[in-house]
Parts: structure tokens; C-alpha cells; sequence
């Protein structure tokens, strides 16, 4: 099979690079100019350089002859882009792809979405794949481009009669050669933070690696038109810093912000961070999402043979190649006191490696 990524520099798109890669597969990989490429560096990959909204002809060039795009190119942040440019990204970018796909006749699109297309729950209620909810004035930039992205794709998909899947991970972690990102940034929040904050609500954790195997397995038993929920396990904010705290060798969480609290923490973080020239760890847009439960169900993707391991194990792959990484400053790292799975986890890559 021959494959397309775009946004194969990022976390999902260089791990569903590698899956393809490790596959069989012949793997082409788009990546802007300014692109950081060596998550990929050593993975057999054909090299196509391309910016998707002035890419011209180089994105159909891209396209030709693929038999499946697995489009995971967008703007993932909760600050420090604009909402114009979040949207375009994501809507006008998964435009200009599917056109593509369209004018080479590519047979089957897997469009990178987001769980967060289908809202949460103020309580500790899964929810599944179903009608995406009319976007809130409150929700931040990312999640309103993401829903426009996904009812875009949809519509252009029955216009165009493209065969489009659509996979909608959780919060996914792993490691990447590109920015640290707001999901493996808000385990970095927590390393460095000295009170040891947690807030109520809660999320899915999930490792890249399932999600680059749940895009591969949506692209070859997936149906046309449909959207696939790729997440592993629900917790508590409360029980993801517990369980980062016993990994890493550091207290648990001893206070809990409300949305006040976490607004004005947030606020600091932001100036903080403004002053020393650094992305900030968490943002005012991510406090707007405190107390809400973004917790889902996979079973619809299970029916593919989607089987993730747990956000125990995701944290474990992540905690160890984050304490070997420029986003933990020596004085952070200083105070780990790694658990034994780290270690084992790190001697078992060394050997496959």
C-alpha cells in the first residue's frame, strides 16, 4: 500500500508514519519547510515539502498514486495562534487535501478529528460517537476549529463522493520530535508545579502509538463517512496527577483549583512564561475546560480490532523520553525519583533498539 501523512513531523502523524513503516508500507510524508523532521529519521519515508494552504500542484503531486491520505496536518494548541489561523488550518487545509484526493482519485481519506468534536459531560458519563454539538461561544479556538474541520470534511466528502473516515482521538501522549503540545504539556505542568495542584473534571489518555494503529485500522475496516472515538482509559484530573506523582517519585496532588483558582493560575503561567520567552504549560483557553468530563467510549473503534494499552503505560512511555528531553529543566529533573516500570520500560527499548 502506498500512503500519504501530512503533518507527519507531529506527534500522531510521525507515529502513523512509523506504523505504515513498520507495516510494509510505502510511506510518503508532508511536512512544512520549517518542519522539524527527526522523529522520522531513521524511518523509510519519501520526503514531500509542502505549506497545505499555498501548496498548488505539489500537494497533487503528493497525492497521485496513493491509495490512502491520512491527513493529521493542524494547529494544536489551547494559545498563542489566532482563531483565523486555527480555523484555516484546520478547515481550509483539510480542504485543499480532499480536493487533491479528489482530482488523483486517492479511494480513501482517514481525516485526523478530535474527541472533543463531540462535546462532554458535566458528570462521569461516557460519551460515544453521535450528532456533534452546536458550538458554545465558550468553547476555545482548537475546539471550534475542530468541529468546523470535521462538519467541512463531511460535507465536502458527499460532494465530492470521497470515501472520508474520520479518526477522533483523546488526549494522546507519546513521544515527538516536534513542540511538547498541550496533552504531554500538562504532564510537564505538573512536574514543575511546587504546590502540586490538581482541579475536578477529567480526561482520556491514550498513547500515540494506539492512535497510529487505530488510524491504520479505520483506514483498512473503517466505513466510509463514519468517525471512530481512539482513546484508552477515563480518569479523574485528581487520578492522572496521582499516577504521574507515583511514576515520577513526587507528592500527589494536595490542592484542588476551581475554575477561579485555575483561571488565575493560568493567568500566571501565561506572564510567566511571556517573561522568560517559553510557551506557557497551560493556558486562560485550557482553565475554561475545568470541571468538565471529557470522557469517551471506544467501543466503536473495538470492533475494528482496536485494543490500547493503558494510560498507565502511555504515562510510562512518556515520562521516559520527557526526563531525557530539553521540556524538563535540570532542576526539575533533579527532584524525580523515577518508579522501576520507568527503568524496565527504558532498558526493554534500549534492547529493541
Amino acid at each position: 500500500m502506498r500512503a500519504l501523512v501530512t503533518g507527519a513531523s507531529g506527534l500522531i502523524g510521525a507515529h502513523i508514519a512509523c506504523a505504515l513503516a513498520n507495516a510494509g508500507h510505502e510511506v510518503r510524508a508532508l511536512v512544512r519547510p520549517s518542519s522539524c523532521r527527526n522523529s522520522l529519521a531513521d524511518v523509510k519515508v519519501t520526503w514531500s515539502i509542502a505549506d497545505l494552504l499555498h501548496a498548488g500542484e505539489a500537494l497533487d503531486t503528493a497525492c497521485a498514486g496513493c491509495d490512502v491520505v491520512f491527513h493529521t496536518a493542524a494547529h494544536f494548541a489551547y494559545g498563542g495562534i489566532s482563531r483565523e489561523e486555527m480555523h484555516n488550518t484546520a478547515v481550509m487545509g483539510t480542504e485543499a487535501v480532499l480536493r487533491a484526493c479528489a482530482r488523483t482519485a486517492v479511494p480513501r481519506v482517514v481525516i485526523t478529528s478530535s474527541s472533543v468534536v463531540f462535546g462532554f459531560n458535566h458528570d462521569a458519563t461516557l460519551v460515544s460517537e453521535g450528532k456533534l454539538p452546536t458550538p458554545g461561544n465558550d468553547d476555545p479556538p482548537y475546539v471550534m476549529a475542530k468541529q468546523a474541520q470535521h462538519r467541512r470534511a463531511l460535507e465536502l466528502a458527499r460532494q465530492l463522493k470521497l470515501d472520508v473516515r474520520l479518526a477522533c482521538p483523546t488526549m494522546t501522549l507519546g513521544p515527538t520530535s516536534s513542540r511538547l503540545g498541550p496533552s504531554n504539556g500538562a504532564i510537564v505542568a505538573y512536574l514543575a508545579d511546587p504546590v502540586r495542584c490538581t482541579y475536578p473534571g477529567g480526561c482520556n489518555l491514550v498513547s500515540a502509538r494506539d492512535v497510529a494503529i487505530g488510524h491504520l485500522q479505520i483506514a483498512e475496516y473503517g466505513a466510509s463517512g463514519n468517525s471512530y472515538l481512539l482513546g484508552s482509559q477515563n480518569l479523574t484530573w485528581r487520578d492522572v496527577h496521582t499516577m504521574i506523582a507515583e511514576l515520577a517519585g513526587i507528592a500527589p496532588p494536595r490542592i484542588e483549583l476551581n475554575h477561579t483558582l485555575g483561571f488565575l493560575a493560568a493567568t500566571g503561567e501565561e506572564i510567566r512564561a511571556a517573561i522568560f520567552g517559553h510557551a506557557p504549560l497551560s493556558t486562560r483557553q485550557q482553565a475554561t475546560m475545568i470541571g468538565r468530563y471529557y470522557w469517551y467510549s471506544h467501543a466503536k473503534a473495538a470492533t475494528l480490532g482496536y485494543a490500547p494499552c493503558s494510560a498507565r503505560d502511555a504515562l510510562i512511555e512518556t515520562l521516559s523520553w520527557l526526563v531525557g528531553s530539553p521540556h524538563i529543566s535540570r532542576e526539575i529533573r533533579a527532584g524525580l525519583r523515577l518508579a522501576d516500570d520507568i527503568y524496565r520500560f527504558r532498558s526493554a527499548s534500549l534492547r529493541q533498539s
